[in-house]
């Protein structure tokens, strides 16, 4: 019996290309680790609707040809943020820094400065931070990850994302603060079109499959306190190229091998303060990309992308009447969420900060349990004049780039 193709077996490379209609150059790939992925041409079928005397169906057409992607995968730092770049339109770029200065004081509720402005710095609410400077006897506020809840001129509050309290010290030391990694938002000008060639490649039967001119179309984020967090890709594209005995991307690049995350590594922030009864959350992101079909051409040639709509929902223990009259009023607040990949001071983090969320519902369940209040919302453009938030819907940190 001849070979047939296992999933162990194969591998999902995926290259940003140069320009649209430009397949990626076949000496980059970087390989993308997945739970499942399924690359396919679809077409719209047309069934004739003639009356015949057999009194049966005479023929069945196909429309446009086009493709879709799906990637289920397991979050992880630096994997998949060309993926969100594109999804975001925005390269990641380096967040706040603070230069080293003698006018940076520890409190409990985190960093104060004198001179200077934590805003005009850089420094955003719902990204994570680490310190350099201090001494004894506050050094071990050195080195750590710290999530920084709301920000002032003068003052950058949060938590260490290791469970370790801020040692207090008056300022003099050489302080110096600067956010891990780099991020990435929607921009409200200059927005990027990135489009990718993927190629699903089955070695043992040497069947491999390139996927032309995609684009990311969606991202689902799902975190759960017993769980790995997931992180979903949908992408959308015009064309299937010939399949070929040998693959296009015949040296990928491996993907980087980060740690994963779950919900006991991970903090919550509601309107700026941190929440410890957070039971689960999720988030979603919509580039509502189309791909038309045209006269002519049995291969759709057209694709475009509509506005960034994000949403999502969270579920908290019922503990006051709080997020009941966030809904109730329709209060607009900030959301921001990081995870850790693990309990070390400096694990690996992914953040993820929105200024302007409305709860568009809030359900509370019953039986013999802690009662959860399931809450959807909708993710906003910030319109706000706060400069501790970015005029977006999300901002996306990774620590790993």
């Amino acid at each position: 019996m001849a070979s047939t193709a296992n999933g162990i077996d194969s591998l999902i490379v995926i290259s940003k290309q140069s320009a649209e209609g430009s397949k990626a150059a076949a000496g980059g790939g970087q390989i993308y680790p997945r739970v499942t992925a399924t690359f396919d041409t679809e077409a719209d079928k047309y069934a004739s609707a003639e009356i015949d005397a057999s009194q049966q169906q005479g023929d069945t057409r196909l429309g446009n040809f086009r493709t879709t992607g799906a990637i289920k995968a397991e979050a992880a730092c630096g994997t998949y943020a060309p993926l969100m770049a594109a999804l975001l339109r925005r390269d990641f770029t380096a967040g706040g820094v603070a230069a080293a200065q003698t006018t940076i004081a520890a409190a409990a509720s985190g960093l104060t400065r004198s001179a200077g402005s934590w805003l005009a710095d850089g420094f955003r609410a719902g990204s994570v931070v680490r310190i350099t400077g201090m001494t004894a006897p506050a050094a071990a506020n050195n080195a750590k990850n710290f999530f920084v809840t709301s920000v002032t001129a003068t003052n950058l509050n949060g938590q260490f994302m290791d469970g370790s309290a801020m040692i207090i010290k008056a300022a003099g030391d050489s302080v110096g603060v600067a956010a891990v990694g780099k991020r990435s938002f929607t921009p409200l000008t200059g927005h990027t079109t990135d489009w990718f060639t993927a190629e699903v490649q089955d070695p043992k039967i040497g069947v491999h499959r390139s996927f032309v001119d995609q684009l990311v179309s969606k991202m689902d984020i799902a975190v759960q306190p017993n769980g790995i967090t997931s992180l979903d890709f949908t992408l959308m594209g015009k064309a299937e190229g010939p399949t070929t005995a040998v693959p296009h991307f015949a040296t990928p690049v491996a993907a980087p091998g980060n740690g994963k995350f779950s919900g006991a590594t991970a903090m919550l922030s509601v309107n700026g303060i941190p929440s410890q009864i957070c039971t689960g959350m999720s988030v979603s992101l919509d580039g509502q990309v189309k791909v038309d079909p045209v006269i002519g051409s049995k291969y759709a040639t057209a694709a475009s992308r509509g506005k960034v709509m994000g949403s999502g929902q969270f579920t908290v223990l019922l503990q006051d009447a709080t997020y009941l009259d966030y809904f109730k009023s329709e209060t607009e607040i900030p959301l921001a969420y990081a995870m850790a990949s693990g309990t070390a001071p400096t694990a690996d983090v992914l953040a993820l900060a929105m200024g302007r969320i409305k709860i568009t519902s809030a359900k509370i369940d019953d039986g013999e349990k802690n009662k959860i209040v399931t809450c959807a919302f909708d993710v906003l453009r910030y319109k706000g004049t706060d400069a501790q938030h970015e005029a977006t819907t999300l901002t996306i940190q990774d620590s790993a780039l």
